[in-house]
């Protein structure tokens, strides 16, 4: 006899649609996940998601400080 769990198939890697889950937590929650790089978005887009970002949260601190 093996110890429980030994000698099981392994399960198949899943992977996660994070398109999926900002999807639903915009429609169900109005909650918006924005990678600010997104290519999707415009640079007008970017500007006006950084200026909502600094003035809820302040303005990034520059890397190496």
């Amino acid at each position: 006899m093996s110890p429980r769990g030994y000698g099981s198939p392994l399960k198949p890697a899943t992977t996660i649609d994070y398109e999926a889950i900002k999807r639903q937590a915009f429609h169900d929650q109005n909650i918006l996940v924005v990678k600010m790089d997104d290519p999707k978005l415009s640079w007008a887009d970017r500007e006006i998601l950084r200026a909502v970002g600094e003035r809820l949260y302040g303005a990034p601190k520059p890397a190496g400080r």
